[in-house]
């Protein structure tokens, strides 16, 4: 099975949530991610999601943590998946260039996304770490 690596960022704001991205390309069932995206030949996981994040949400990243790393089987293929706890650069607003809709998500609200299956599994481990990573020592 073809195994794809990528990068994905757990977007923390001010208000203490985290930026969900609606797939463009999925019509049915789960279309929610953490944004982010593969990560290329000689590319570090962190250089991926910095060059993801400028590329679909118009934005510069500004603090990146690692946080976990996420392997899944879907139907075609073998998901390997690097996450971040990041924070945007001071003010810039993410717009949703290759997806078709982003929203703030509190941590109450984390499992009622409709997320992709390997995005869900990481929800639920941010949900509970979620105060250990938000503290304001952290960011």
């Amino acid at each position: 099975m073809n195994t794809i690596r990528v990068a994905c960022a757990i977007i923390q704001n001010n208000n203490k949530e985290v930026l969900a991205a609606k797939r463009a390309d999925v019509s049915d069932g789960p279309a929610w991610e953490f944004p982010g995206g593969k990560v290329e030949d000689g590319e570090s996981a962190e250089d991926a999601l910095r060059r993801e994040i400028d590329e679909e949400l118009g934005c510069k990243l500004q603090l990146v943590l690692p946080f976990d790393a996420v392997e899944h089987d879907y139907p075609d293929f073998h998901l390997s998946m690097e996450a971040f706890v990041c924070t945007l650069a001071p003010s810039v607003t993410p717009e949703p260039r290759e997806h078709s809709e982003l929203k703030w998500v509190n941590k109450d609200q984390l499992t009622c996304v409709d997320w992709l299956p390997a995005d869900h599994e990481l929800a639920l481990k941010l949900g509970m770490f979620w105060d250990m990573f938000f503290a304001e020592e952290h960011l």
